[in-house]
């Protein structure tokens, strides 16, 4: 059986909608079991420990899980090869429940259990794992240990003043390394608690700036930086660990002319002595450049230095090789440009010397690490399938492992030939699997859905490809509803992606599913125009300055093609959804083109030159308009690109959906596109969120989500479609169920 063979079979039972299948519903989506975090794997590759997470409408209460999963046979089994649940933590998960005060007080009195979170395995037997005090904020490490097939009672090992995150720890050394947020000017995770708490008494609420940016993705910017802390564990009888002094901020004193904010990807080395870790040097130009360095530092604090400094884009993934002597990380060369090609480096660290790896490799791997001392595993987009690849050092030829499908997190499993991955399908939610580096065969870990794979039909998606702008293939997927009938006419949900540099894989998500709209009855298209990754760097960058230009006229022509070529689409029932870029082009088609019955807007914008002013990262603009707008002739390329200019062509019924929080597109451009709209009598909705950012992520909140989405596009594309002016006061014929409450 082939890799696309066994995970596309996932859900056979079910192809054939028949007694035991059923339509997948919104309901269905939020309700996934799913991941929450990084998959922790044991010392000695013989299981693994992962947070899993679940939301239950009809209780309305989010769980979280830690569970404990053997991947071996015989005595070292922790649950036989089934996962065992160790923790189990239950919150109401309505924003203002109404028993929320007593249900912190009775977790703050061990009436409840902890709720996990960033599980690390101390030893072959220890687990360890986070849990955040709701009220105080402070995190404390837990410990956990097996024995006689059952798990110990939570052990507090530390307790932290501040949350901390990005848990790490090395056996060898004893090493615990994790993130915390301190104010500049102190190290002390102590003297930030109090600062912390001096800040709650202020009686004003007044935040001065004096330099950008301002605010990042949903959070105003604080005077805290995340910075990496270690500190030392030692091991008591019977596996009981205690820390060995004060946690110590290895970066504070890298660079004398300001404070280093480290990202997320840090990683300790196999010694456990040294960190890598990421970090943008301090200065004014932040939020329009997006220079980062890759740092070696030791973990006793005596100092960190830039391994790849001077000129370059964003760095990340660094990763240790097996003896720590050297260095792989990926880095863009543009300074100003978020989407640049990702390059392939190994730094020496003895040598002090980089070389370049692939260098004529025309993708982009987002995840590097180590195979062997002559070998490097890199996974990439390419051609609609996030695939993991051996990249050899000397000659930079490329060696697929998994070729179908999407595969997330890469890890190796230590001692062995073989790594774990997740993998999904856009007819498959992510489970977890081991894959051979030598041949690429895989073995199932997890099943966190078998009902939704084995008694709900999920539509197995089409490749499919048409002729776009400068005779360039446009590449995209098809998904046909249930009990699909070819001689029927079915309305069509014509799916844009944002980025816009990005595109649609064969992998699930949890947001803009496609199997959700092919579910409510309609063939869902999703193409990748001009900007798309995975089809080589000139592809991506050709949306540079042709925002409304070449992905719109790919779009249109593949439309075209695409009715020619599937004749039981019916042309007077089509609908177009997008957000992000995709919102833009939403905007962008109703000042173009009236072939559309209904528009979904989804934090879309709505004046190139706004959004410049109200962003927080400026290089993106600045490099898609190829200057700033207070430039005369960069601001001819942000008014053509605007579809402000265009909304005396609107006519199309649209649903603008918009967030408070979404700092990249702001309120004010969905606010602009609704008011554009009503103002001209054209038919439109605004759904609003007050607590949702550039994505809505509350499960409750989505389920609003597509129930508003569901109703729009299927009132304005029904057989019985009324006029505009009596269809826009109907009520919406579609309902998620579950949701009256």
């Amino acid at each position: 059986m082939t890799i696309g063979q066994l995970v596309r079979s996932l859900p056979a039972a079910a192809f054939v909608l028949g007694a035991l299948a059923r339509p997948f519903t919104p309901e269905d989506l939020v309700q996934t079991n799913r991941f929450s975090g990084d998959v922790a794997v044991s010392p000695n590759s013989a299981s693994i420990a992962y947070i899993q997470a679940r939301y239950s409408i009809e209780e309305k209460r989010q769980y979280t899980q830690l569970f404990v999963q053997s991947l071996a046979d015989g005595h070292r089994h922790h649950g036989s090869g089934h996962p065992v649940k160790v923790i189990e933590f239950s919150a109401d998960a309505r924003p203002n429940p109404p028993s929320a005060r007593e249900e912190v007080e009775d977790e703050l009195t061990g009436k409840k259990h902890l709720k996990p979170s960033q599980p690390i395995w101390l030893s072959d037997s220890s687990l360890g794992f986070v849990a955040t005090d709701p009220d105080t904020g402070k995190s404390t490490l837990y410990s956990v240990k097996s024995g006689k097939g059952r798990w110990s009672k939570p052990r507090p090992v530390v307790a932290m003043a501040v949350p901390i995150s990005d848990l790490h720890f090395s056996v060898e050394s004893g090493i615990l390394a994790f993130t915390a947020e301190v104010y500049n000017g102190t190290d002390s995770l102590v003297e930030t608690a109090k600062l912390d708490y001096h800040e709650k008494l202020r009686a004003d609420t007044g935040q001065t700036y004096d330099d950008l940016w301002v605010r990042h993705w949903d959070t105003f910017v604080s005077s805290k930086l995340p910075q990496i802390y270690t500190l030392p564990l030692k091991t008591r009888a019977k596996d009981h660990f205690k820390p060995k002094g004060e946690p110590i901020n290895i970066i504070s004193d890298a660079n004398a002319n300001g404070r280093l904010e480290a990202s997320n990807s840090f990683t300790l080395s196999p010694s456990g002595r040294h960190i890598a870790f990421v970090a943008k040097y301090p200065g004014h130009d932040y939020a329009w450049k997006t220079t980062s360095h890759v740092y070696l530092a030791a973990v006793d604090g005596s100092g960190a230095e830039p391994i790849n400094p001077g000129k370059g884009g964003a760095s990340s993934s660094p990763a240790f090789n097996h003896d720590g002597t050297k260095i792989a990380y990926v880095q863009m060369a543009a300074t100003t440009y978020e989407a640049d090609r990702n390059q392939i480096k190994v730094y020496d660290i003895a040598q002090q010397t980089t070389v370049e790896v692939a260098a004529n490799w025309d993708r982009s791997p987002s995840h590097v690490l180590w195979s062997d001392s002559e070998t490097l595993l890199v996974t990439y987009n390419e051609w609609g399938r996030n695939k993991l690849s051996k990249v050899d050092i000397a000659t930079g030829a490329i060696t697929p492992i998994v070729t179908e499908h999407s595969v997330g997190s890469v890890q190796q499993l230590p001692g062995t030939n073989k790594l774990l991955i997740d993998y999904s399908a856009l007819d498959s939610p992510p489970d977890l699997y081991t894959v051979s580096i030598d041949d690429g065969s895989m073995t199932r870990v997890s099943q966190l859905n078998p009902k939704l794979t084995s008694e709900i039909f999920l539509s197995p998606p089409e490749d499919v490809a048409f002729t776009g702008a400068d005779n360039s293939t446009i590449h995209g997927f098809l998904l046909r509803p249930p009990n699909f009938d070819s001689q029927k006419k079915y309305p069509l949900a014509f799916v844009i992606h944002g980025g816009p540099q990005s595109s649609f894989t064969d992998g699930w998500s949890p947001r803009w599913n496609l199997n959700i709209f092919a579910a409510a009855g309609f063939v869902t298209v999703a193409l990748d125009p001009q900007g798309s990754t995975g089809y080589g760097q000139n592809f991506t960058d050709a949306i540079r300055n042709q925002w409304g230009g070449k992905p719109y006229e790919s779009l249109m022509r593949s439309l075209e093609q695409l009715l020619e070529e599937h004749p039981y689409i019916d042309r007077n029932r089509l609908a177009a959804l997008g957000a992000s870029y995709g919102g833009y082009m939403i905007n962008w088609i109703n000042g173009h083109s009236n072939v559309f019955k209904a528009l979904v807007n989804h934090d879309g914008m709505f004046s190139t030159v706004s959004t410049y002013y109200s962003t927080e990262e400026l290089y993106f603009p600045e490099t898609e308009f190829e200057g700033v707008p207070f430039d005369e002739k960069a601001r001819e390329n942000y008014e053509r690109w605007s579809p402000e200019r265009y909304v005396k062509n609107w006519k199309t019924p649209t649903l603008v959906v918009h967030s408070e929080k979404d700092y990249r597109l702001v309120v004010s451009e969905g606010l602009s596109t609704f008011t554009a709209l009503r103002r001209q009598g054209v038919p439109a909705r605004l759904l609003y969120f007050p607590d949702e950012n550039h994505w809505v992520l509350k499960p409750a909140n989505s389920l609003r989500w597509h129930q508003e989405v569901l109703a729009w596009i299927s009132k304005w594309t029904s057989d019985e479609s009324t006029s505009p002016a009596t269809a826009l006061d109907e009520p919406a014929r579609f309902r998620v169920q579950g949701n009256d409450d």
